[in-house]
């Protein structure tokens, strides 16, 4: 149960993470910027680029990633951050300052699932609509899929994890 906790609180974590950076790169405009570190804007209002990506990760990502030519790079605390979209699919690859795997979001609509699932949260959610996925996978551990419904009523936030689902949360709509 604790294993099953920390996880879920990882995963809240991350998805969290995923929303804000998102907000930060929308407010500031960013242009696509090649294999740059995209800084916080300047008091000036202009983007400030600061020098280019460690070279093992661009290294790693490259090896992984051959097809990507467009990504955006933004530097964090604890290393770097890829975000980019192939195949109707966003992406968010995160590597250590030396270039280690650390995570991968990806983020799609329902048309974009497998049917296994798909199944899974259809079969009890029936009467909700599937807004998005945000597919969250680490090193080592099972893939963790956040599903985002939206009902009548209500919107819920949904953890599928090795088969088993757990409401992470639930939103009242207004009306």
């Amino acid at each position: 149960m604790k294993k099953a906790f920390l996880i879920v609180s990882g995963v809240w974590l991350l998805v969290s993470t995923v929303i804000v950076v998102n907000g930060q790169l929308a407010s500031n405009n960013v242009k696509q910027s090649g294999r740059f570190i995209i800084l916080n804007k300047a008091e000036s209002e202009h983007v400030t680029y600061a020098g280019r990506v460690d070279p093992p990760v661009v290294r790693n990502f490259l090896r992984t990633y051959k097809d990507v030519s467009d990504e955006k790079w933004i530097e964090v605390k604890e290393g770097f951050v890829a975000m980019f979209n192939y195949n109707d699919i966003d992406y968010q690859v995160a590597y250590t300052k030396k270039g280690n795997l650390v995570r991968t979001i990806r983020s799609y609509n329902e048309d974009k699932m497998s049917t296994e699932l798909r199944h899974i949260v259809k079969s009890t959610w029936y009467d909700y609509e599937i807004s998005r996925v945000h597919e969250v996978e680490l090193p080592l551990t099972p893939i963790t899929y956040i599903v985002q419904l939206v009902g009548k009523k209500e919107l819920i936030n949904l953890e599928v994890y090795d088969g088993e689902t757990e409401v992470l949360q639930r939103f009242n709509k207004s009306k």
